[in-house]
């Protein structure tokens, strides 16, 4: 049993990633993390054991493994204590002393087997300890997070069907939603990224689309997304969930079974879903009729970025230094939106949506199309989002070019910013208190531009925002019995989602001489 130390000690550290995020992962996906991490610890296990040097006991291979499964999980978190320069010459020489110190107790422990024993039974019982809080733990936080999902009174009603006329209406044209994540709007790019989005805006206006003024009512992806796509606030969430709450289970389900997809799916519509490549909330939809997987096989390298828990828990540890997701996800995004731009082909009336994580980082893309070097990531976030942005342009105008080029029955394409960018700071602020004014418009400032043949156009107006984009299309095209909703909007932070402050206009007006001070010097962790 004093063997087993290695796997326990890993698998406390995969269970403690799951309950200190609680959820951002499904079951499945740490079961399979869990399997893969002991899977490299029982290979090192037993290469150690294959190459034993002569007179070492039986309980050395365990304590090899151990070391791996430190420097792998532990070594990390050392190296963040120590200062950071060009040529990381701090971090070269702990590597140096760590690799010294195992060699060192790797020669003393090989003759000394009582003392390896008592290392073993030490290890065995920390590790069995912390398997048991952690895993307890994450079993009570999904217990928890099933519980608030059958006592919402908001999920019980969003259940209930949008009333409406029952046959489609003629001709049936095609909707596809687009969402490009934190796709800022034009006066955020000018007034406060000092960048010009005309040339794209003027393109999209002579294929037709109308681009009117676009705010968001939620600060998060996790609150924008099931709003849009429920045409309903989840503002009720403060008082179901409590404004301690951080699992997005319920937001979760709320998106994956929508009541806009099924009005259209009641109604003849194929909803046809793109999953994000690693954003837990759009991975799967258990209402689609067909999910779209823009690649074929499965690849390890690939695997180790496809999902956010995989992503966290592999960026603190040593793979992070071999590894990166960003040719991962620019092919990715290209696959998605050459994917959806395939669609015309199906002869039923289609209901695509997809969500693209883009201009949002990762930062995969540089203006040209090309995967940055990883130097590149030092560079200031401003710039990086920029440049992903003027590629993302390219590829968006000519997705939505071959979907007008190729419908038979012209039809809608909602080209959605679930909320704007965040390169002012607003991703570090950790209470309300902390957002200023200009932080907010930022992020409120949602890129929207919309195609909408036979006269759509007058439901959406000079401005909408991100929660009745969709009411607006059932309504006016499907003659739906659905109230618009207030363009309220809600602060909040990460680290309390569902703590909504409402904004008074008033307040989101301050500081309007500041728009263009010096942006901040900040830059994405290498």
């Amino acid at each position: 049993m004093t063997a087993l130390y290695p796997f326990l000690l890993a698998a406390a550290r995969v269970l403690y990633q799951a309950w200190h995020n609680p959820g951002y992962y499904t079951v499945a996906d740490l079961l399979v993390v869990l399997a893969a991490v002991l899977g490299g610890v029982g290979v090192v296990y037993a290469a150690a054991a294959l190459l034993r040097p002569r007179g070492a006991g039986a309980r050395w291979p365990a304590f090899v493994a151990f070391l791996a499964v430190m420097w792998l999980f532990g070594f990390p978190i050392a190296a963040g204590w120590v200062p950071r320069s060009v040529h990381r010459p701090g971090q070269i020489a702990l590597a140096a002393a760590c690799l010294a110190a195992s060699v060192l107790a790797l020669v003393w422990l090989r003759r000394r087997p009582r003392a390896l024993a008592t290392v073993s039974t030490f290890l065995t019982l920390t590790g069995a300890l912390l398997v048991l809080r952690f895993g307890a733990a994450v079993a009570l936080d999904r217990m928890h997070a099933s519980r608030l999902v059958e006592r919402s009174a908001l999920a019980r009603t969003l259940a209930r069907p949008i009333p409406g006329p029952e046959a489609p209406p003629s001709p049936a044209r095609d909707v596809y939603l687009i969402v490009l994540d934190e796709y800022a709007n034009a006066e955020v790019l000018r007034d406060m990224l000092d960048f010009d989005n005309r040339p794209f805006l003027d393109s999209l206006r002579a294929l037709g689309f109308v681009v009117p003024s676009v705010r968001s009512n939620y600060m998060h992806t996790m609150l924008s997304l099931p709003s849009l796509l429920n045409a309903a606030h989840l503002a009720p969430l403060e008082t179901e969930l409590g404004p301690a709450e951080k699992d997005p289970t319920l937001p979760n389900e709320l998106l994956a079974d929508n009541r806009v997809a099924r009005f259209l799916e009641a109604r003849g519509y194929r909803y046809v879903f793109f999953p994000s490549y690693w954003w837990i909330s759009t991975r799967d939809s258990p209402i689609a009729d067909s999910v779209v997987h823009v690649w074929d096989g499965v690849g390890l390298d690939r695997e180790l970025g496809g999902t956010e828990f995989r992503r966290t828990l592999r960026e603190a540890s040593l793979l992070d230094a071999v590894h990166r997701d960003a040719p991962y996800d620019g092919d990715f995004v290209r696959r998605t939106l050459e994917g959806v731009a395939r669609l015309p082909s199906i002869r039923a009336p289609v209901f695509a949506f997809a969500h693209v994580l883009s201009p949002h980082s990762p930062y995969a893309f540089d203006r040209r199309c090309r995967t940055p070097a990883r130097y590149m990531v030092g560079r200031k976030l401003r710039d990086q989002y920029l440049d992903q942005l003027q590629c993302l342009n390219r590829m968006v105008l000519a997705t939505v070019t071959r979907l007008i080029r190729d419908s038979d029955v012209q039809p809608i394409i909602l080209l959605q910013g679930d909320h704007g960018s965040a390169v002012r700071g607003f991703r570090w602020d950790h209470r309300l208190a902390d957002i200023s004014p200009l932080e907010a418009r930022e992020r409120f400032g949602a890129f929207g531009a919309y195609y909408l043949p036979g006269g759509g156009a007058r439901a959406f107006g000079d401005s909408v925002t991100v929660v009745n984009v969709l009411g607006n299309v059932l309504r006016h095209y499907f003659g739906a019995a659905l109230p618009k909703e207030p363009d309220e909007q809600y602060l909040s932070v990460e680290d309390a989602p569902f703590d909504f402050r409402r904004v008074e206009p008033a307040w989101l007006a301050g500081q309007v001489g500041e728009a263009h001070d010096s942006l901040a010097a900040t830059s994405e962790s290498p």
